[in-house]
């Protein structure tokens, strides 16, 4: 299963607690160590789309806590760090502030939870007017995030059109991706990516007249679409009304975000081998009047997708 956005709790580590302690025997003076400082939670891009599959299952990740003081002015182990790997185009939600921030690069780290400070022990604590302190600070508490993460993929290509369109099919036979096609509509119930040299492209789960009302699959995924350069609109040359097919998804897209309406769009006429010549080109007529329009097919070399300036 495809997880695309999660509620979790960052807790950073407390720190340690500062030491109470005196030397022995004839030697006056406290010897108290402080505290560990708490462990620090990081967050970290890859390119693994399936890292917050792990999240279901565990709302809280919480760093080590820094150790106690120890006699002999000894300071207690600072806590471990933990670093998170979150897949890129997570954008991070403050549940509490609202502040937003994105991971759009690979490597990036960023400091999510800073750990508390660890507390004094009396040999810090004691001063000219208190050379015995008999009580030492406690460690501060580590910093608690509550975040939202939602995942929105970051991708040179979308692809995007009706269900049964040849999406799926197309993605393979450029990048040898796996994708689970067949002659059905939402075979595809997830976004995939493919890499065909150093292009990305995207593949979005079909989309029905409502989908950004909620209806069908397509308004879990819409949202995927958003970052992407450059849209692929994939028609069918078998559709008896390609004109209307356009049409549905292009309204779709506008009332899910006005912004994608503004997106550089290539309108791909699929399946071209399926259909006569003298239909294709009718056909292409009708959809040129939306913009740049290409027949593609996997199995006519003719009009392989390939052959466009697109893919090159």
């Amino acid at each position: 299963m495809f997880v695309d956005e999660v509620q979790v709790i960052f807790h950073a580590g407390r720190g340690g607690d500062g030491k109470a302690s005196f030397y022995p025997g004839f030697k006056s003076g406290p010897d108290g160590g402080n505290g560990g400082d708490g462990g620090n939670i990081y967050l970290e891009t890859s390119s693994d789309l399936s890292l917050l599959n792990r999240f279901q299952g565990k709302k809280l990740w919480k760093a080590q806590d820094g150790q106690t003081g120890g006699k002999y002015n000894k300071t207690g182990k600072k806590g471990d760090d933990l670093t998170i790997v979150l897949p890129l185009g997570s954008i991070l939600i403050d549940q509490d502030t609202g502040e937003t921030i994105e991971l759009n690069d690979i490597g990036q780290k960023i400091l999510i939870a800073k750990g508390g400070r660890g507390g004094k022990g009396t040999n810090a604590l004691a001063s000219p007017s208190n050379t015995t302190p008999k009580f030492a600070q406690p460690g501060k508490p580590g910093q608690e995030k509550r975040i939202k993460i939602v995942l929105k993929l970051i991708a040179d290509l979308g692809l995007i059109g009706l269900p049964n369109a040849g999406k799926s099919s197309l993605l393979n036979e450029l990048t040898n991706s796996n994708v689970k096609v067949a002659d059905y509509p939402f075979t595809t119930l997830e976004p995939n990516l493919g890499v065909m040299g150093s292009i990305i492209l995207a593949d979005i789960p079909g989309l029905i007249e409502g989908a950004s009302s909620g209806r069908g699959l397509g308004i879990k995924f819409l949202k995927h679409i958003e970052k992407v350069k450059l849209l692929l609109h994939c028609i069918s040359a078998e559709s008896d009304n390609p004109d209307k097919d356009y049409r549905v998804v292009r309204k779709e897209l506008t009332q899910f975000n006005p912004d994608m309406a503004k997106k550089e769009e290539i309108i791909l006429l699929t399946k071209a081998d399926t259909v006569s010549e003298k239909d294709l080109l009718k056909k292409q007529k009708i959809l040129k009047k939306h913009g740049q329009v290409f027949s593609v097919s996997l199995l006519d070399d003719k009009y392989h997708p390939s052959h466009l300036p697109v893919f090159r």
